[in-house]
């Protein structure tokens, strides 16, 4: 299962979350973007139930992180 996680940053994070981001094994790619969110990680997982914990525990626990979005690939 692939997903894009869009992550919000609070103000002078994006580096050090970048950073914190390309740790975690399940991110397969992780880019520091323009617009609304500040960066786009694509992760890989085997099921929903670890998507939710990749989520929760490992990218929310990165300091600096003030919100995500999930957005779960279909096709």
């Amino acid at each position: 299962m692939t997903a894009f996680i869009l992550i919000k940053v609070k103000p002078s994070s994006a580096e050090k979350v970048l950073k914190e981001a390309k740790k975690i094994k399940e991110i397969k790619e992780v880019y520091l973007v323009t617009g609304i969110y500040d960066i786009i990680a694509v992760v890989q997982v085997k099921d929903l139930k670890n998507l939710g914990s990749v989520v929760a525990e490992n990218i929310h626990c990165i300091d600096g992180v003030s919100s995500t979005i999930t957005c779960i690939v279909v096709r």
